[in-house]
């Protein structure tokens, strides 16, 4: 049986911890709200967004479900 190579993890772990605190650093002095409807437009799931928020984590799908209602409702 082959072995696996041991690097590959760690770039990708070292991949998601440089996006991270780049979302951090992006969503630092926007409103909760805001920060997730910004992270979930670049990527980041649900979950992720509450951890990175400290916020429970449905808190993005809520957030995103007020920002597209407040959308439509400028549109009409």
């Amino acid at each position: 049986m082959a072995k696996k190579a041991k690097s590959e993890p760690a770039k990708v772990e070292s991949t998601e911890k440089i996006a991270r605190l780049l979302a951090i650093h992006v969503s630092k002095n926007l409103e909760p709200e805001d920060a997730a409807v910004r992270l979930i437009a670049v990527g980041f799931d649900s979950p992720t967004i509450g951890l990175l928020l400290n916020k429970n984590p449905n808190f993005a799908n809520a957030a995103k479900s007020k920002f597209l209602k407040a959308a439509g409702k400028d549109k009409v």
